[in-house]
């Protein structure tokens, strides 16, 4: 008999709301230049973002004294020479924050801006277009208007760190952009649209009755979104590629119509085989901003991601997985996407990346988004076809058991473990043998069980513990049987 132990799970992380502003130049420009060096999350991204549209509006030179030494080396800072041409520093890409501080000093050319906001990218569409020129399109036009018609703020910041804004603040900002008579930028304003929650029917009704009384187009617009049903999700199809398992999105057309064309792309049909594979969006720390673009529909950004995600366990790369836990930590559904981007993660050859899959997996089940049996089924079907090594899927594993999530490990164990047990023969043939790491998964599955009181019939499992020798596949498979078997303790 054994004692059951309680299921320990991390804490399930909280929504944090952005602070305002840095009410002075120097306290922005401090902000901007930590940003600037190594980055930042969304909340610190955003509410720098604010700042600059709002002291490059009340007062552009006292901005520019502050930050001058925060850029005085930044690459672009002496190209003001490229601009007779019409070209500039930035080309295709507006570089994040760079090319609204570019702005505050005129150093990006207004041809390169006017190009940008009127005509948007003329790149050929790849897997993250969809985000990314979103993304870019905001900061584009921001710098845009510091230099041609300077906003007093942006309609789309968000609210809570997740990137979801509330519906009365929203109304608030255009009831003040009214009021100065302010005309908003269309890229701002469509994103402030995806991020609005619209999830509790009696303050979004309230609040599409006050956009309403604007009877300005964009009040219109606000209370129509506001008010219009949720749509359904879109149709998803799992593809094959090599050794992968991959998925398909169909069309979100809610996010069509009146959208400006940089954000139809979020809402077109995203095919494996249409788009190009390889593409500029190589910086990974753009990802984070782009689960900002479209909070709650976290598995649009999965399915476009899963192809990136899938190298760390078939290519043996670094890093892709890092996006893993802010994939987690997101709204919305956790769907087939982002089960698939967790399994890869799990088979990663860097431990820093199997470390990002396990923080995932324990916040997904923490949050009751975990669903272990299309997890353990996509790992068997990954196993099969060699895109995951057991071997390195068995190390993150005993990880994630060692945190003390035991039934949720065995939960998926005891899916995964009779697709990997179902080739073994009783006598094998001189030679053969089982996969490399099912001993080590076995005996991980042998501690959950006995730790969490798991119990039942496991598929293929006699068979195993049956064979002859002492192998440790042998061994750990007695030993689950076993765990599985016995009665609990009074």
């Amino acid at each position: 008999m054994s004692v059951v132990e309680d299921e320990i799970l991390p804490a399930v992380p909280e929504r944090l709301r952005l602070a305002a502003a840095p009410e002075s130049a120097a306290e922005l420009a401090e902000e901007v230049g930590a940003l600037l060096v190594s980055g930042g999350d969304v909340a610190a991204f955003e509410r720098a973002l604010d700042g600059l549209v709002r002291h490059a509006h009340s007062d552009r030179e006292g901005l520019k004294a502050a930050l001058d030494p925060v850029v005085a080396r930044r690459w672009w800072k002496d190209a003001a020479s490229w601009h007779s041409t019409g070209n500039g520093p930035f080309g295709l890409s507006p570089h994040g924050l760079d090319v609204v501080v570019a702005a505050v000093f005129e150093a990006v050319g207004m041809h390169t801006l006017h190009a940008a906001v009127q005509q948007g990218s003329t790149e050929a569409n790849c897997r993250h277009s969809g985000p990314a020129r979103a993304f870019e399109a905001r900061l584009w036009e921001v710098a845009y208007r510091i230099r041609t018609e300077p906003l007093p703020f942006l309609l789309a910041t968000p609210t809570w760190g997740t990137g979801l804004l509330e519906a009365d603040e929203l109304v608030a900002r255009l009831a003040e952009y009214r009021r100065l008579d302010t005309r908003p930028g269309a890229a701002d304003f469509a994103q402030a649209l995806l991020r609005v929650r619209r999830d509790d029917p009696a303050t979004t009704a309230a609040a599409a009755a006050r956009a309403r009384a604007f009877g300005s187009p964009e009040g219109y617009r606000l209370a129509q979104w506001l008010t219009s049903e949720a749509p359904p999700p879109p149709a998803m199809r799992r593809r094959t590629s090599g050794t992968r398992v991959l998925v398909e999105i169909g069309e979100l057309e809610e996010i069509q119509g009146l959208f400006p064309p940089e954000f139809r792309l979020l809402g077109r049909p995203f095919a494996l085989f249409k788009h190009r594979w390889y593409c500029r969006h190589w910086d990974t720390g753009d990802r984070q901003h782009w689960l900002a673009v479209v909070p709650g529909r976290r598995e649009l950004l999965a399915a476009r991601l899963l192809l990136d995600i899938s190298t760390v366990a078939v290519d043996e790369s670094r890093g892709e997985a890092a996006v893993l836990p802010l994939l987690a930590e997101a709204d919305g559904t956790a769907g087939e996407a982002l089960h698939l981007a967790v399994a890869y993660g799990l088979a990663a050859r860097h431990p820093e990346d199997r470390l990002a899959a396990v923080d995932a997996l324990l916040v997904l089940a923490a949050r009751g988004h975990l669903d272990a049996g299309r997890l353990g089924s996509d790992l068997g079907e990954l196993v099969e076809r060699g895109a995951v090594k057991p071997s390195r899927l068995a190390e993150s594993i005993r990880t994630a058991a060692a945190t003390g999530a035991y039934s949720t490990v065995w939960s998926v164990l005891r899916v995964l473990l009779p697709r990997l047990l179902s080739g073994l023969a009783v006598d094998p043939p001189s030679g053969a043998g089982p996969v490399r790491g099912l001993g080590d998964l076995l005996a991980v599955a042998a501690d959950c069980a006995e730790r969490s009181g798991a119990r039942g019939a496991l598929d293929h499992l006699s068979r195993a513990a049956e064979r002859r020798g002492s192998s440790r596949v042998v061994v750990q498979a007695r030993r689950l049987r076993t765990a599985l078997a016995q009665e609990d303790a009074a």
